[in-house]
């Protein structure tokens, strides 16, 4: 089936070019009729093969008076000319777009909630199954690639390997536990953990022995929104090319 997520905002999406990034969370960047603005940047990551000075960039703007500025970087050009996600939190409304379709192979399951509290952690999805029991999912989104395979993270980041630590204890306990890992960019035919992160790998590669599923789905990030292109491998260290 054709699966397109529209994006967060309403509203056209609008050029840029980056000019720099002060910080992880704010980037200065010019638009179509020469003036600079403050953008918020969602991705903490370094992802410096998309964001560097002279990126072209697609924004949206929605008025806030919380907000510092009106502007999110949506998505940056990426050197195949694919455009690339560059707001992780997107991972989890796709992911919930696929739950509602039924088009993520997982046991047959009754309903999904997000944000289900699990210990003194938050999982992204708990998960109702046929079955009576019960199948706890967390998502993690892709934005770095190198060579046709999508990295996650693309920083070392403690949090998903305690995810992943926290999934595989329950599966060892014999409850059903997912990762998705979400692709978003459309030039990637894997998955994979980034070498920048090796605690992760390890702790991605113990839950799949444990009995945690492993899942990679991938999306073409266009001017409409997000278009599903399908399941792709979710590859160990080991097995990448």
């Amino acid at each position: 089936m054709e699966l397109v997520v529209p994006h967060r905002r309403p509203g056209p999406l609008v050029p840029a070019t980056l000019v720099e990034r002060p910080n992880r969370f704010l980037g200065i960047v010019r638009l179509a009729d020469g003036r600079e603005v403050e953008a918020h940047i969602g991705d903490r990551g370094r992802l410096e093969e998309l964001l560097y000075p002279g990126a072209e960039l697609l924004l949206s703007q929605a008025a806030s008076p919380t907000r510092r500025t009106s502007f999110s970087v949506v998505c940056a050009r990426a050197a195949s000319g694919v455009w690339v996600s560059i707001d992780p939190a997107n991972a989890n409304r796709l992911v919930a777009a696929l739950l509602e379709a039924r088009e993520l192979d997982l046991p047959k399951y009754a309903s999904a909630t997000p944000e289900v509290k699990l210990g003194a952690s938050r999982i992204d999805f708990g998960m109702s199954l046929a079955n009576g029991g019960r199948l706890w999912l967390e998502v993690k989104s892709a934005g770095a690639a190198s060579e046709g395979v999508a990295l996650f993270p693309d920083a070392p980041s403690e949090r998903a390997a305690r995810h992943c630590r926290e999934l595989a204890a329950l599966a060892r306990a014999g409850e059903a536990a997912a990762i998705v890992l979400v692709a978003q960019r459309g030039d990637v035919r894997a998955i994979a953990p980034h070498p920048v992160d090796p605690e992760f790998a390890k702790a991605l590669g113990e839950a799949a022995a444990a009995g945690v599923l492993l899942r990679g789905v991938a999306f073409s990030v266009e001017r409409e929104g997000f278009r599903y292109l399908g399941p792709i491998p979710v590859l160990s260290p080991k097995s990448r090319p």
